[in-house]
């Protein structure tokens, strides 16, 4: 008998131990939560929405601004005609959490992942004051779920029409098709690029060559020293020029040839400006109505005259335009040319042609 007492007390103890660890456990894992229902007083406020989709009483959390703030305790038909209020949610709000609501906050529906679970999300509004227990938080239009799923059906189904687009053209392309593949899957495109290569190697090797003139260009020294020499000339110019040394210098630093051009610049501005006035000779021609009506004159005059020319007319125009004078002409000049050919050939018949005169 003391054996059965004893085995039963040990049981006893074994049980009470477990149930006092349970509670420990409960306790623990409320305490490291980031709310403690079992601790926080909450209060009841109410909303309306289409309808409750994958949410459940006592387990849908409420959230404000993605904050947790408490959980949906009932969810029931409204029995209103209106759509948008066809179900009425019950929503436990932490009393701590009450006055961080503004009474034109918005409550809908949000979802939580792709599963389908989702949570009741209030958007805080701007209103200074704050729901009270019992009061009615406005919702707003939720995108349905549907929706959703049917526009990404829509884009994967494009994402799968460009991937298929894809895979056809590198099928191409791996069977040389099409100029790429051609490219990709021609031995002579590999030869031509490793000639090319070759060619290149080759060109490096010669001119790294020291025998060679580029080799010569980047190996020796010569080079190098001509152009530091240069440089130097050049720096050594400019620090003259700088100086005011030479002619050029002196163009860039004395006072006194700038006082010069710019003295020259203004008189030139004077006489232009003189000129634009009409003062002198060259203005008087360039301003003048009278000098403008007698040169239109004169080259009307000479228009008439070139046209006499032109058709033949007067001592000029016929000495242009006849023909029998071109021939006349031409003949004279051949026969001068016969007369110098024979006097060159033989000078001493012109010769005699003369004493005998005399």
């Amino acid at each position: 008998m003391p054996t059965t007492k004893k085995t039963t007390w040990a049981q006893l103890k074994v049980g009470i131990m477990a149930i006092v660890a349970l509670l420990l456990l409960a306790a623990l894992i409320i305490l490291m939560s980031s709310s403690n229902p079992l601790f926080r007083r909450t209060s009841d406020v109410y909303t309306y929405l289409p309808d409750s989709v994958a949410m459940t009483e006592g387990a849908t959390p409420v959230r404000l601004n993605g904050i947790l703030i408490g959980k949906v305790k009932k969810i029931e038909l409204s029995g209103s005609s209106d759509p948008n209020r066809v179900v009425r949610l019950t929503l436990s709000i932490y009393d701590d959490a009450l006055s961080l609501v503004p009474v034109d906050s918005e409550a809908k529906l949000a979802q939580q992942n792709l599963l389908g679970s989702r949570y009741v999300n209030i958007k805080k509004g701007t209103s200074p004051q704050t729901i009270r227990p019992g009061a009615e938080i406005p919702s707003a239009e939720t995108p349905e779920i549907e929706d959703l799923f049917q526009q990404s059906s829509s884009t994967l189904a494009a994402l799968q029409n460009i991937l298929e687009r894809v895979n056809r053209i590198v099928g191409q392309v791996e069977g040389g098709q099409g100029t790429i593949g051609a490219l990709l899957n021609d031995p002579t495109l590999y030869n031509r690029f490793v000639a090319i290569t070759n060619d290149v190697k080759e060109l490096t090797t010669a001119l790294n060559a020291q025998d060679s003139t580029m080799g010569r260009l980047i190996h020796e020294d010569t080079l190098y020293q001509d152009f530091r020499g240069t440089a130097a000339r050049i720096n050594s110019m400019l620090d003259g020029l700088n100086a005011g040394q030479g002619t050029a210098g002196k163009l860039l630093k004395d006072e006194a040839m700038y006082d010069e051009l710019r003295a020259a610049i203004g008189d030139v501005r004077d006489t232009i400006a003189r000129v634009n006035r009409g003062d002198g000779t060259v203005g008087k021609l360039l301003n003048s109505s009278e000098m403008h009506d007698q040169l239109i004159a004169t080259i009307g005059k000479l228009d008439g005259v070139l046209d006499k020319v032109n058709t033949g007319n007067g001592t000029i125009g016929r000495l242009l335009n006849d023909p029998a004078l071109y021939e006349g002409l031409d003949s004279t000049t051949r026969e001068m040319q016969g007369l110098l050919k024979d006097f060159r050939a033989n000078p001493s018949k012109f010769m005699q042609i003369r004493l005998r005169l005399f």
